[in-house]
């Protein structure tokens, strides 16, 4: 008897936290944040703008997409539900939302409300506008989740060919493009960044295992060759780019726009090879700009001393 009441108390408890969420409680979640209070599950996956709409093989695609609202899946492999979104904006608030969508740092149009110990966060494929996303849909891919977009290219020349297709996954309950790892050695990272509306090298950050240096030229108020006091750093850049798969990212991104920074990365492993990616816009990939992040951090966090 002892035994069943047990096993009747693991079943409730197993029930209890894999417990699914309705449509109600899902909007509950994104509505708790104000960026995204205004969105409503889509249900007309047409894009709303008849210059779009009225292109067939646009149509054609969307049609056999056959995109839902909500998908389910289990993408960090905790045995709870996570659930991928499609959004749009109240039509009641049309004009309003035409203008956000605009001026808004990021696109809206997907996100995933991912299990967590915490409870659920939310992540956002059209972060920063890398991917001006249409809609998404579940991928399964060798017993595994993956997020499938269909997004619009950056460059359009044709209107009959202005769709692209992505594929992303969830690695440390992040989102990033599908890849495999890679395990090259890696003897140096220089990384470029350079000026928009002030043209220009702003500064280069050469990193090898065992020296970080800088050579400033605009860079806050250093000016000329520096030499930084921590090199952990190399260790944890070199694999997250072996995370990232660096060598089959492409030689080129760019975004439609004027006067924008861009970022030069050169990277020099396996005794000599070289792989060089030029990001003007700073939006070529959700991995690229978290590189940029690391970055960022190791020049923030960096003690400088001058090399005469």
């Amino acid at each position: 008897m002892k035994f069943i009441i047990l096993l009747i108390g693991i079943i409730l408890l197993l029930s209890c936290e894999k417990k699914n969420l309705n449509e109600k409680e899902i909007l509950k979640i994104i509505h708790s944040h104000d960026e995204y209070k205004d969105l409503e599950l889509k249900t007309d996956f047409s894009y709303g703008y008849d210059y779009i709409d009225s292109i067939k093989s646009f149509r054609e695609i969307v049609y056999k997409e056959n995109f839902k609202p909500i998908y389910e899946a289990d993408f960090n492999n905790d045995s709870k539900k996570d659930y991928l979104v499609n959004l749009s904006y109240s039509k009641s608030k049309n004009e309003d939302n035409i203008v956000k969508i605009f001026i808004e740092d990021d696109h809206k149009n997907t996100l995933l409300i991912l299990s967590s110990k915490r409870g659920y966060q939310i992540l956002n494929p059209g972060k920063q506008k890398i991917y001006d996303i249409i809609s998404a849909k579940i991928l399964r891919h060798k017993n595994r989740d993956l997020i499938k977009l269909l997004s619009f290219k950056k460059h359009i020349n044709d209107r009959n060919d202005m769709l692209r297709y992505d594929t992303l996954m969830i690695k440390n309950n992040q989102l990033t493009e599908f890849t495999s790892t890679k395990n090259h050695h890696i003897e140096k990272i220089v990384f470029n960044k350079n000026g928009g509306y002030a043209p220009g090298r702003i500064y280069s950050l050469t990193l090898k295992k065992d020296s970080t240096i800088l050579h400033s030229y605009y860079y806050k108020n250093l000016k000329g060759k520096y030499l930084g006091r921590y090199n952990l750093s190399f260790k944890n850049l070199s694999k997250y780019l072996n995370e990232i798969n660096f060598s089959s990212l492409k030689v080129i991104y760019s975004i439609d726009c004027q006067d924008c920074s861009s970022i030069e990365t050169e990277i020099i492993f396996d005794n000599g090879k070289t792989t060089k990616i030029y990001d003007y816009g700073e939006k070529g990939t959700l991995s690229l700009t978290k590189f940029y992040e690391k970055i960022d951090t190791i020049m923030n966090n960096q003690k400088w001393g001058k090399i005469n």
